[in-house]
């Protein structure tokens, strides 16, 4: 039998994940209500997020220009 191995992530408030990122609570508010940062909707005004969310928006958000990706090839 396969055994595997899950690891629960932490979940983080908008706050705390604000205070980790550097942006306001507001900001991640209006992430989270655009659709951009996933969450996790514990109840209607409860709502969760984590770092591997934060790490997938992130990576999805950031943008690099034509030259950065010509020197970086």
């Amino acid at each position: 039998m396969n055994e595997v191995n899950l690891e629960q992530e932490r979940l983080l408030s908008p706050k705390q994940l604000s205070e980790i990122v550097g942006l306001s609570p507001a900001q991640i508010r209006a992430l989270m209500n655009t659709g951009k940062l996933e969450f996790v909707e514990i109840s209607s005004k409860t709502k969760m997020l984590t770092m591997s969310g934060w790490e997938r928006f992130q990576k999805n958000a950031t943008k690099v220009n034509k030259a950065e990706r010509s020197a970086v090839n």
